[in-house]
C-alpha cells in the first residue's frame, strides 16, 4: 500500500496481525488474584505470571509511598482520572456545534474546527485500518475477552498539549497532574465529538484513556499528525512528545489526510537521549529490531511501568528530553523545520542541543 508523504512517496508499513487487549501492560495490571480473568489470563500466559505478580505488590501510582508523592499533585491528578469516567456532555453544547454542519461546508473542515475550538492543538482523519484495531477487549474484569468488532470505516484523530514547563519537571508528581489534566482533556473532547456525530445521525465510538478500541499512536501517523520516536512515543510537529491523543472512529464520510514526516525517524537514530536517560534502560539504544512485521525501536514495558509503581508517577523523562519536545516557539520551530528538511545538519543540531540543554536530563 503505498501513502503519500510530504515531498515524496514512500510505502508505510501495517503489522502482519492484531493486538490482543489483554496482553498490554495496563490490561495486565489490573487484573486480580483469584478473579476469572486473573486465571484466565494465566493460565495462557504462564511466563509472565512472576514477574507480573512482583509488578502488581509495588505501590499503586500516586500511592502516598512512591517516591515523587506529592499531596497536592497527585491527589489531584488521581481525582481527574478518576473524573473521565463520569464526563458529562451538554447538550447545549452539542447543538450549538451541530447547526456549523450545512451543505457549503466541509464535514471534515467543521469537525477539525470543533475539535481545535475545544482544546485540541493538531486533528486528522485517515480511514480505519484492521490491523491497529485490538483484538480483544482486556481493561476491565466486566468485558475481558470480549472480541472487538468495530465496523467503522473513518477515523478522526487529535492530539492535546502537555505544558512544556510541567514536562520539565519530570519524573516528579508534577508529571502525572499534568498528565491527567490532558487525558481528562482528550476524553472531554472526544465524547463531545461522538455526541455530535451522533447527534448528525451517523455512528460513533470516542476513545479515550482506559477506553481505547485502537492502538492510537500508528493510527496518529496515518492521519498526518507526526512519526513515532525512538521512545515508541508519538513525535508532532511543534510538540514533540508532549502530546496526548484522543479519537472517534465513525461511518461519517471523512476527507483523509496524508502521513507526514517530521524528520524524526532519522533524528531519533542518530540522538537516542530518551534512551540514554531512561532511568531502567527500557528503551533501545541500538537498532530496529521486527514487531509484528514492522520494523521499529522496541520498549521493555516491565521495566518501564514497575519504574512508574516506585516513583508513584508516568515518569515522563523519555518525552521530557526529546528535542522535539521543546517549545512552541520561532526558534525551535525553525529548527525543526532544518530536521525536517536538511537531515544533512542532524549532527550539528544534535550538538547544539546537547551544549544549551544538557546531554543528561536534570530535573528543572
Amino acid at each position: 500500500m503505498k501513502l503519500i508523504l510530504k515531498n515524496k512517496t514512500e510505502r508505510i508499513s501495517l503489522p502482519n496481525q492484531q493486538v490482543d487487549e489483554r496482553d498490554t501492560m495496563f490490561a495486565r495490571m489490573v487484573r486480580k488474584l483469584k478473579t476469572k480473568p486473573y486465571d484466565h489470563y494465566y493460565s495462557t500466559n504462564p511466563s509472565l505470571k512472576k514477574k507480573d505478580d512482583h509488578i502488581r505488590n509495588l505501590p499503586p501510582l500516586l500511592h502516598p509511598t512512591g517516591k515523587y508523592y506529592d499531596s497536592d499533585c497527585s491527589e489531584r491528578a488521581k481525582q481527574l482520572f478518576d473524573s473521565i469516567e463520569s464526563i458529562f456532555i451538554d447538550n447545549k453544547i452539542v447543538d450549538k456545534y451541530v447547526k456549523l454542519f450545512t451543505n457549503d461546508i466541509s464535514t471534515t473542515k467543521v469537525l477539525k474546527k470543533i475539535a481545535i475550538e475545544l482544546g485540541s492543538v493538531a486533528v486528522g482523519c485517515t480511514y480505519l485500518e484492521e490491523k491497529f484495531i485490538y483484538s480483544h477487549k482486556g481493561r476491565f474484569d466486566y468485558n475481558y475477552g470480549n472480541k472487538i468488532i468495530l465496523n467503522h470505516q473513518n477515523v478522526i484523530v487529535f492530539l492535546v498539549e502537555m505544558d512544556h514547563t510541567r514536562m520539565q519537571s519530570a519524573p516528579k508528581a508534577s508529571t502525572i497532574f499534568e498528565s491527567a489534566k490532558q487525558y481528562y482533556e482528550a476524553a472531554l473532547i472526544s465524547k463531545t465529538l461522538e455526541a455530535i456525530i451522533l447527534k448528525l445521525g451517523y455512528e460513533a465510538i470516542a476513545h479515550y484513556d482506559a477506553h481505547y478500541d485502537l492502538i492510537l499512536p500508528p493510527v496518529a501517523v496515518q492521519a498526518g499528525l507526526g512519526e513515532l520516536g525512538r521512545n515508541n512515543i508519538l513525535i508532532a510537529d511543534k510538540y514533540g512528545s508532549r502530546v496526548p491523543i484522543g479519537a472517534v472512529t465513525t461511518n461519517l464520510p471523512l476527507e483523509y489526510d496524508n502521513p507526514i514526516s517530521v524528520g524524526a525517524d532519522r533524528f531519533c537514530d542518530l540522538c537516542k537521549k530518551c534512551a540514554i536517560n531512561c532511568p531502567t534502560k527500557a528503551l533501545s539504544i541500538n537498532g530496529k529490531s521486527s514487531v509484528r512485521g514492522i520494523e521499529k525501536w522496541t520498549t521493555n514495558v516491565e521495566n518501564c511501568y514497575s519504574l512508574w509503581r516506585k516513583y508513584g508517577t508516568d515518569c515522563g523523562i523519555c518525552m521530557a528530553v526529546c528535542p522535539f519536545s521543546h517549545r512552541n516557539n520561532w526558534f525551535h520551530n525553525l529548527i525543526r523545520k532544518v530536521v525536517k528538511f536538511l537531515p544533512i545538519f542532524n549532527k550539528i543540531l544534535l550538538f547544539f542541543d546537547d551544549l544549551l540543554y544538557g546531554k543528561k536530563w536534570r530535573i528543572k
